[in-house]
Parts: C-alpha cells; structure tokens; sequence
C-alpha cells in the first residue's frame, strides 16, 4: 500500500508539473496569437478606413441633400415643362381660335356687304337690263352703284375687288379699272355649276373664277377667294373678292415664336404662309409650295379643331388647325417643339448649374471639415495606440473645444484608472501562494483515495471479462435465432405468394370455362343460322329459276304472236295499220320481258354468290368450335398449375414447421445465456457501488485541485506577463 501512494503521489506530482509547463506555453501562445491578430486586424482597418472613414461619411452627409435636391430638380423640370407645354399649348390654340373668329366676322361682314347689294332693287332692275332703254336711268345705276361699290372696297381691308357680273347685252360694274365690259353671266354660271358638289347649286365661296379673271384681266395672286351671291331676280351675281394681302398682314401679325409657320389653306388648297424666320435668314420654300395642303398630317381631319405633334422632314413641330364655319377654309400653325420646350430647357440647365456648384461647395466643406476631425482623430488614435502597448504614463490632448475635447478628457480618466488598476493586481501574489498550498492538500487526499480505485478496478475487470464472454455466447445465439426467424418470414412470404397465385389461376379458370360456354352456345346458334339460310337459300334460287324459264318462254311466244300479228297488219294494208302499232307495242312488251329476265338471271346469280358467302361462315363456326377445344385445352393446363402450386404450398408449411422447431431450441439456449449474464451483472453491481462512493469523492478532491491549479497557473502566468508589459512611472 505504501509503495503505490508514493507511486501515484510522483505521479501527481509529475503531472502538476506538466499542466505548469503547458499553461506557460499556452500563455505565450495566446500573446502571440493575440499580437498577430491585432496586425490582422489594424491591416483590415485600414483597408476598410477608406471606404468608412469619417471623410467618406461626412461627403456622404452632404451628396445625400444634393442629391435629393437633383430628383427635386428633375420633378421640377418635368412639372415645369409639362405646365408650359400644356400653358403654351392653350395659349396659341386660343390664338388659332380667336385668327379663326377674326376671319370669321370679316367673311361675315363681306358677306353681308354682298347682301346689301343684291337687295338693291334699281341695281336688279340694271342687271336683267330694264335701263337699257332709258339712258339717263342707265347712267344714274352705273354711278351710284360705282361709288358705292369702291366706298366698301376703300372701307374694308380684306375686299380686293367687287364685281357686278350682268346680262350677255348689259354692261358690267367692277372696282377694277378698265373699260366698258358686257356682261358674262351664261359663261361665268356655267364655270361656277362646275365647282358645285352636285352640279346644281353654285358655291356661295369660291377659290377661283377663271371666266372672269380672263374679261377683266384680274390675277389670281390679288385674291384668296371670293364671295358670291344673286340679285332678287336671279340674273347676274354680285362677287366680292378676298384680298391675299390682307390675310398675309393678319397672319403676319401672329407671333406665335420664332421658326413658327402660319398659313390660311382654303378650301381646295390654296394657301397663304407666313414664316417667322429669324433676323437675316430667308426662307426656303419654292414658290407654289404647300406647306399644309396634302401633308399627311393635313388629310382627313375631321375635326374642326386640332392640336397634335407631328414631324417634317425630322423635325418635331406642334400642329395647329382651327376650320370655319362659313368658308370650310382653315387656320393652320406649326411650332417648332423648341419653342414649346424652350424655357423648361433654361429652368433645367440653371438647375445643373446650380446642383454642380453645390457639389463643389459641399466637397470644399467637407474636406476642410474632415480634415480637422482626422487631425484630432490621429492624435487621439497615437494616443490610445501607446496605452495598449503598455504605456500609461502618456496623455491624450487635440486642439479646438468641441466633441474631440470631451473624447480626450475621458480618454485620460479612463487611463489614469488603467493605472490604478494595474497598481492594485500588481500585488496579488499572496492569493496565488495560497492557491499553490490548496493544489497540494487536494493532492494529499487524492493520493488516500487512489488505492481503493484500484482494487475496485480490478474487480470490475474481472467481472466484465466474464460478461463479455457470456455476451458473445448470446450474441451468437441471438444471430442464429434471428436467421431462422429470417428463413420463417421468408417461408411464410413464399406461402402468401402461392395462395395468391393459385386464387388467381383459379379465378382465371373460371373465367375460361364461361368463356368456353358462351362461345359454344354462339357457335351452335351461327351453325344452325348458316344452315338455315343456305337451305332458304337453295329453294329461293330453284323457284326463282322457275320463274325466269318460264318468263323466257312467255317472251319467245309473245315475239312469235307479235311478229305474226305484223305479217297479218301487213297483208291487211291501211286497214291493218293500228293493228301493226299493236303488234309493235306487244314486241317491245316481249323484249322488256326478255330484259327483265336476264336481270332476274342476274340476281339468282348473286344469290348464288351469297350461299358461298354462307359456306364461308360455315367454315368459321367450325373454326370457332376448334378455338373452343384449345381453350378448353388451356383450362386443363390452368388447374394442373394449380395442383403444382397448391403441392409447393404444403412443402413450404412443412419447412416453416421444421424452423419453428429450431427457433424454439436455440430461443432456450439463449435464455440461458442471459440468465448467466444477469448473474454476473448482479455481482458486478457490488463492486460498482464501492467504485463509485470512491469516484465520487476522488472526483470531488480532483475538481477542487484543477480548479485551483487553472486558477494558479492562469493568475500567475498571465498577471506576470500583462502587467510586464504596462509602464506605470
């Protein structure tokens, strides 16, 4: 006894040393470990410094607002264009309108100038030539009507010219200068009657009148177009023409922005522009050019009123169209989209202006402003870098009084208790001393305890070797039980198996023996039917030979009467002669027998076709009654497989009664292998009670001891090596 606890007492003793020894190099490993951390980590710091530093942060803080204010920006170019294109739309679509209403009344007005005169009842009494007779009359009309009709040219802008187109044989008034013209009402009616939809009614507004452009040498350039009207009498017409000029001031007058195209297109397409160029570029359009007229955009506009974005020649315009009532002419406009997006342009290029001077601002701002907080920040961060190094003797001091004065004051409070700390660890030496002395009383009374571990190990052993054999031997036996059981399953598997098949096969059986009988019944029943017919048929044929021998004979004996009958009609002469149709008819009568006969000839021979059909069917039924037989032949074979499997049944039973038997022998060898083990387990339990009281207390003792040796060594080993690193004076 006492050998062994100087043995294990060396032992502890050894292993105390060593755990000493690990846990100085553990230390040291963990303040390498931590100082190659620490590289890796300030490496990573300042790879990550650049993108989270506090100048990248505080640029941030000031692209956030700027770029808030380019979406407020960007809405407010999209707002501001949106409302001065939807403003700039209204306004020269009111312009269109209020040129269109102008116009309008102008018309209006020369149409009731129009008026006045074909109410003048001496100026129709003129044009129908009732003053022809009376001079003085005559030269009274003439004069007054000529004043009066230069007094509305002088007094309206938009009148070119007013005429008076009379009678073939009565002199004609005009406001253009010339001399005594007739009258050329048949010729001028006759070109008007050729601009009428119908041919019927003439066109209160024209664009042209050739007849009387060519009498009184007028130009088609002078005037747009022309209002006409008849007189009460109905003979003659009052014309009043629209001076171009006038229009092309009225829609120069229209400023609708520079680059604009205004124009006045009537009715069949003439047209009056007006560009509005800038200053010293002249136009480019060819003389008799339509700006408006058959354009795309132009055709088939239905409406009276329309605003739409069209494109010339890959330029973006806004169209505008206003049509009158009176003249079915129209005012026509196209803006370049330039113009329309021309100020929401300026509002977006004073935006950018003013967003990039903001960037500049902010990034002067933000560099003089970072710049002072990395200078602080350095300072501070040398500062704090020497502490952790061990210096706390250092003191953290920055410039300025703001947030990096209060960091700095606390930084060197929290320095100062560093140091104080420090002190007071330094002199905990006398708590690790007893630390030691607890370590060696647990080894003390571990070493008592140890000896009886031992023995009761030892007994243990001795009991698990022979559990163990006794294990195997049960083992064994329960594998052996366990194939068998295996064989049984197997067995009893095949046997279900089997007795499927066989139910199977029996029901097949049946199901064969039912078909057998159904096919004989149908067999018998054809056969007789087949029979039957070919009888039938037999006699049909023999009675309808009958019939065609003597239709045969009936026919030969009707063509001998009838040709008798012809050599007697004709030995009678005229007498004879309705007696020779008769005979006639009676021969033809024989010939369609003749031919009825052979077509019921015909008909016995397809019946003669169709009782070899019959004999075909025979042949089948016979067939059927041979299919019959080799089913039959198959039920046979069927119930022999049955008597097989039902055999193999049995001898599985026998072999499941014979593994049973088996099963049973080695289930008792097996309970008494386990019995033995029950035994030996018993007598194993004694031991292991005095094991564990002793386990439990040794347990105890050597918890107490690591807990006290960790304690130790972590105190001693990683106090001495920390606080050798901090510099307190």
């Amino acid at each position: 006894m006492g050998k062994r606890q100087n043995i294990l007492l060396e032992r502890v003793s050894i292993m105390a040393n060593k755990k000493m020894k690990t846990a100085v190099k553990s230390v040291k490993k963990q303040r390498t470990k931590k100082a190659l951390k620490r590289t890796k980590v300030q490496s990573m710091e300042n790879k990550k410094g650049v993108l989270f530093s506090i100048r990248a942060k505080i640029f941030l803080c000031f692209l956030v607002p700027i770029l808030f204010l380019i979406l407020v920006g960007v809405f407010s170019y999209k707002k501001a264009a949106a409302g001065m294109y939807d403003t700039f739309r209204d306004s020269n679509e009111q312009t269109i309108n209020m040129a269109n209403q102008y116009l309008d009344v102008s018309n209006s007005f020369i149409e009731a100038e129009a008026l006045k005169y074909a109410f003048q009842s001496d100026l129709g009494k003129y044009m129908i030539g009732l003053y022809e007779t009376d001079a003085v009359q005559r030269k009274t009309v003439i004069n007054s009507v000529g004043s009066s009709i230069r007094a509305s040219q002088a007094g309206n802008d938009f009148i070119s010219n007013i005429h008076i187109v009379t009678e073939e044989d009565v002199q004609m008034l005009s406001t253009k200068a010339g001399g005594t013209v007739m009258g050329i009402y048949k010729d001028y009616k006759n070109e008007m009657l050729g601009y009428s939809d119908n041919g019927k009614k003439i066109p209160e507004w024209v664009d042209y009148h050739n007849t009387l452009d060519d009498t009184l040498g007028l130009k088609q350039s002078d005037y747009i177009m022309a209002y006409q009207t008849t007189p009460q009498s109905g003979k003659g017409f009052i014309v009043i023409d629209i001076k171009a000029s006038a229009i092309k001031q009225f829609l120069d007058s229209l400023d609708m922005g520079e680059g604009s195209i205004i124009g006045f297109v009537t009715q069949s397409g003439r047209e009056i522009i007006s560009e509005k160029l800038p200053d010293g570029q002249e136009s480019t359009r060819a003389d008799g050019e339509t700006v408006f007229y058959g354009q795309d955009f132009f055709n088939n506009l239905e409406d009276q009123q329309t605003t739409k974005e069209v494109s010339i020649n890959g330029k973006s315009y806004l169209f505008f169209y206003s049509r009158m009532e009176r003249t079915n002419a129209a005012v026509c406009a196209l803006v370049p989209m330039e113009i329309v997006n021309g100020q929401a342009d300026d509002i977006r290029n004073v935006t950018i202006a003013v967003v990039l001077i903001a960037c500049v601002v902010a990034v002067l701002i933000g560099i003089i402003i970072s710049t002072g907080i990395q200078k602080n920040m350095k300072r501070i961060s040398g500062r704090l870098e020497e502490v952790a190094e061990g210096n706390l003797t250092t003191k953290v001091s920055v410039k300025g009084h703001d947030e990096f004065n209060n960091l700095a004051v606390v930084a060197n409070h929290m320095i100062n208790n560093n140091k104080k700390l420090v002190q007071k660890v330094s002199g905990a030496t006398d708590t690790l001393e007893s630390s030691a002395q607890e370590v060696r009383q647990a080894s003390n009374v571990m070493k008592d305890y140890s000896v009886n571990i031992i023995q009761a190990i030892d007994e243990i052993n001795d009991g698990i070797t022979k559990q163990s054999e006794h294990a195997e031997e049960c083992v064994r036996k329960t594998d052996t039980l366990s194939e068998e059981i295996q064989n049984v399953s197997s067995i009893a598997g095949q046997v279900e198996g089997l007795v499927s098949e066989a139910e199977n096969m029996i029901n097949h059986g049946m199901q064969m023996v039912q078909t057998l009988g159904e096919r004989a019944t149908k067999t018998t029943d054809v056969t007789i039917k087949v029979e039957t017919s070919i009888e039938e048929l037999k006699k049909e044929s023999e009675i309808i030979n009958e019939f065609v021998e003597t239709i045969t004979d009936i026919s030969e004996q009707t063509n001998l009467l009838s040709l008798n009958a012809s050599i007697e009609a004709a030995r009678a002469g005229e007498a004879g002669r309705g007696f020779a149709v008769v005979a006639e008819e009676i021969r033809k009568l024989a010939d369609h027998s003749a031919e009825a006969a052979g077509e019921i000839q015909n008909n016995v021979t397809h019946i003669t076709d169709q009782t070899v059909n019959s004999v075909e069917n025979a042949k089948q039924a016979r067939d059927m009654v041979a299919l019959q037989t080799e089913a039959v032949q198959e039920v046979v074979g069927v119930f022999d497989d049955m008597n097989q499997c039902m055999q193999k049944l049995f001898d599985a039973l026998k072999e499941i009664v014979s593994s049973t038997e088996q099963a049973d022998k080695e289930r008792e060898d097996t309970l008494a292998a386990v019995k033995n083990i029950s035994d030996i387990i018993a007598e194993t339990a004694e031991g292991t009670k005095l094991v564990q009281s002793v386990a439990a207390k040794l347990q105890e003792n050597v918890d107490t001891m690591n807990q006290t040796a960790q304690s130790l060594g972590d105190n001693m080993n990683d106090l001495k090596s920390e606080i050798s690193v901090f510099k307190t004076e």
